[in-house]
């Protein structure tokens, strides 16, 4: 009964999603690098909030996510989910960046929706202890899976002054700074949306 409780709750939440016709104009597969702001403009221009449960499966709204890829001094901070974790299928697996839903009930009353929730997905997800920096640095885009289909990531750079990061909650993540050998050595163990962006280069130039 607790599961489906979680369950239920979750199907309730309010996010933010986009018309997929508007939000892409134009076909997107992949890691795109470089100017994102006309997505940005698009979001801020056709973006509402629907009930989480009726837009799981409907490629036509795109469910719109901040992704965060946390550096310093040219390491890249190093995701592993554990056996604890919600999804099953994850279990294990790597990733070089955290990304979440963008809730009504978190950015309610702000100015900047897209800053809000971003803001909101590292404080969630990590302890930084320093000044952090945001940088949009492009989008994400995967059709080739039910769950990608639904989704687009803003992905953004956060740089931090000190090394000092943790994960808020230990139980269902670990991770680490590494430099680019050791995440290219992680690849085959690594989430879809972390492939895709190292099949685009390396995220610690970006």
């Amino acid at each position: 009964m607790a599961w489906e409780a979680r369950m239920a709750s979750k199907d309730a939440e309010q996010i933010l999603v986009v018309p997929r016709a508007a939000l892409m104009p134009d076909a997107v597969h992949g890691f795109r690098p470089g100017p994102a702001q006309e997505y940005v403009e698009r979001v801020r221009a056709h973006g509402v909030f629907k009930r989480r449960g009726d837009v799981e499966q409907d490629p036509s709204i795109k469910q719109i996510i901040p992704y965060l890829m946390v550096r310093h001094g040219g390491r890249i901070f190093v995701f592993q989910r554990s056996a604890a974790g919600g999804e099953a299928r994850l279990h294990g697996k790597y990733s070089i960046g955290v990304g979440g839903h963008i809730n009504r009930s978190d950015v309610e009353g702000d100015v900047d929706l897209l800053e809000a929730g971003l803001r909101r997905e590292l404080e969630e997800e990590l302890v930084v202890d320093a000044r952090w920096r945001p940088r949009l640095v492009g989008v994400l885009n995967d059709d080739t899976n039910p769950v990608g289909g639904v989704h687009f990531g803003l992905v953004h750079v956060v740089d931090v002054d000190s090394p000092h990061i943790a994960v808020r909650e230990s139980d269902t993540l670990t991770g680490r700074l590494a430099d680019s050998d050791e995440v290219r050595g992680l690849y085959e163990r690594m989430e879809t949306w972390s492939q895709l962006i190292l099949d685009a280069g390396d995220p610690v130039r970006l």
